[in-house]
C-alpha cells in the first residue's frame, strides 16, 4: 500500500509535536508566540500541526541545543531570508513592505504586511513552506546573491 502524505496537512496535535520534540507543550506554544511556527487552528481553537511544522520546529530545537542560539537569534536569522525571492522577485510592492527593511522576525510576523501578502494565508505562502534545513540556512539567505 503506497500512501502519499501531504506534509502541509495539519494532522498532529500540540501534544504529539511536543512529544516528538521532547519538550513541554508550553515550549511549542512559546515558539508559536515568537512567530517561529504557524499552527492551524480548528473552529474550536485547537492547534494542529503539519509534518512541515514539526520539521521546522526540529530545526529550531537544533539551533538552540546544538548551536547555542536563543529565540531572538533564530528570529533574526529567519528575518534575513529574502521573502521576495520566493514571491516573484523584488519589486516596488516588496520595497514598500516592512518585511523588506525590518530584521526582527520571519516575514509572516511583520504587520502590516505588504501588498503581495495581504490576501494570502501565511501557512500557504511559499516563504513559510520553505524547507528550513538547519545545515543550509546560508543557502536560503544568499542563494540569489551569487
Amino acid at each position: 500500500m503506497n500512501v502519499e502524505v501531504d506534509i502541509y496537512e495539519p494532522i498532529l496535535t500540540i501534544g504529539t509535536v511536543a512529544d516528538k520534540l521532547n519538550v513541554a507543550v508550553q515550549t511549542v506554544r512559546l515558539y508559536e508566540q515568537e512567530g517561529l511556527v504557524i499552527p492551524h487552528k480548528t473552529s474550536s481553537g485547537r492547534r494542529m500541526y503539519s509534518v512541515h511544522d514539526l520539521e521546522r520546529l526540529r530545526c529550531v530545537r537544533k539551533m538552540i541545543t546544538e548551536h547555542g542560539l536563543n529565540l531572538q537569534g533564530i528570529k533574526k536569522i529567519m528575518s534575513l531570508i529574502p521573502c521576495w525571492e520566493f514571491k516573484g522577485g523584488l519589486d516596488e510592492q516588496c520595497k514598500n513592505c516592512q518585511g523588506y527593511y525590518e530584521a526582527v522576525g520571519p516575514c509572516w510576523t511583520i504587520h502590516p504586511v505588504g501588498e503581495k501578502c495581504q490576501l494570502e494565508d501565511c501557512r500557504e505562502c511559499p516563504v513559510y513552506r520553505i524547507e528550513l534545513n538547519c545545515n543550509k540556512i546560508k543557502e536560503l539567505i544568499f542563494a540569489n546573491h551569487r
